[in-house]
């Protein structure tokens, strides 16, 4: 078993991006599993880069990519840019509970518990009712 260090999660998520290179149509699930090891060494603007490649290729769910992009941003101090995604995402309303989830959970460990409830709310809103039935969201 490797040890759980920076140096190590490094080295995993060169192997993935290597990985990933080898096999383009599994790119996008490799470079972000790759991301998530940057994070855990450490390197968040590596991880934030990533994030920004991966978008800029039409991945298959960019709103999930978005999510963990802000929340990789929040964790090094770009809150600002992080809010600013998470309401972005909202504003896109993504049909898959993922987005919405990473959203959530950090606005909580940041403390904005009404922003994590309402974001919470406002996903299960969109994904226990047909697209048809919701009322469109009201603007800022």
């Amino acid at each position: 078993m490797r040890p759980d260090t920076p140096a190590a999660h490094t080295t995993e998520a060169e192997r993935l991006l290597r990985t990933a290179a080898q096999y383009p149509g599994d790119r996008e699930p490799l470079c972000l599993r790759a991301a998530a090891h940057l994070e855990l060494a450490g390197d968040r603007p590596g991880a934030t880069a990533l994030y920004d490649e991966l978008l800029s290729s039409e991945p298959a769910d960019p709103h999930l990519i978005r999510a963990l992009k802000a929340a990789n941003l929040w964790e090094y101090g770009h809150e600002a840019e992080a809010r600013a995604i998470i309401e972005g995402l909202r504003g896109a309303r993504p049909s898959d509970a993922a987005p919405w989830e990473i959203a959530a959970e950090t606005l909580e460990a940041h403390d904005e518990l009404e922003e994590a409830e309402s974001t919470l709310t406002e996903a299960a809103r969109l994904l226990l009712v047909s697209p048809d039935d919701l009322p469109t969201r009201p603007g800022p």
